[in-house]
Formats: structure tokens, C-alpha cells, sequence
């Protein structure tokens, strides 16, 4: 989710059509960064229409919604009894 530092990037927003490689998308383009947001979360900003492409595949693959946090360790002190 956005919080309000990031709102401001995307509250002028307008509908472009993304053509790369025989694939076209309706997408979102932010006038004031210039940058594409993705049209399915909406909470992701690109600057070239490969990387959005890409995101988008992700998201038709269901990598994104199956994304894990990284594993961390977590070490015990053992202790004496």
C-alpha cells in the first residue's frame, strides 16, 4: 500500500496504451514522474514499458500473490540448566 509520501506520485494519472513486443495494455502514466503504474495493484511505479510488461506477466503467473518474505535465522543462545 501507498503511504502519503508516496499519494502525491500518483494523484495525476492518465489512461496510455502500452505496445511492446505485439502485447497492448491499457496502463496508468503519472504526469508528474512520468512513470507507468501498474494497472492491476496500482502500487507500482516503472519507467520503461519492458519492466511494467514484465510485472504484469508476473502477476499472470501469480508469482507476485505467491511471494514470500525473504527467510531469516534466528539464533538461540543455548542455555546452561
Amino acid at each position: 500500500m501507498l503511504d502519503d509520501d508516496n499519494k502525491s506520485l500518483f494523484e495525476d494519472l492518465i489512461e496510455v496504451e502500452v505496445s511492446f513486443k505485439g502485447s497492448r495494455i491499457i496502463a496508468y502514466k503519472a504526469k508528474n514522474s512520468g512513470g507507468y503504474v501498474c494497472p492491476i495493484c496500482k502500487s507500482a511505479l516503472f519507467f520503461s514499458e519492458p519492466d511494467l510488461l514484465n510485472h504484469i506477466v508476473s502477476h499472470a503467473k501469480g508469482y507476485i500473490e505467491r511471494r514470500r518474505d525473504a527467510p531469516t535465522r534466528q539464533f538461540r543462545r543455548k542455555t546452561k540448566h
